[in-house]
């Protein structure tokens, strides 16, 4: 299983959940178990700009459509980062 890291501000919607491990071969497969078992994070799948996702701390790029194309094992760590601008 994959271990996700959940921000902070999303954490009220995974009963403070700092991290989880989450079962599927792809990012498509394990960001579907997540929102199945917590429905309040749909944003991730409705607003996908919200977040910035890294597999073992290299970016993912591309739409909600190309999850499927990164595949994922047991070993690999799945960080949801939410992009902070400032000036």
């Amino acid at each position: 299983m994959a271990n996700v890291i959940i921000p902070f501000p999303f954490r009220k919607h995974t009963e403070n959940q700092r991290e989880m491990a989450l079962e599927g071969t792809t990012l498509a497969e394990v960001l579907r178990t997540l929102l199945t078992k917590h429905a309040g994070l749909k944003v991730i799948h409705d607003q996908p700009g919200l977040l910035s996702i890294f597999i073992n701390g290299k970016p993912i790029t591309g739409d909600v459509e190309d999850w499927n194309e990164f595949t994922v094992s047991d070993s690999d760590e799945i960080s949801l980062i939410i992009p902070i601008a400032g000036g």
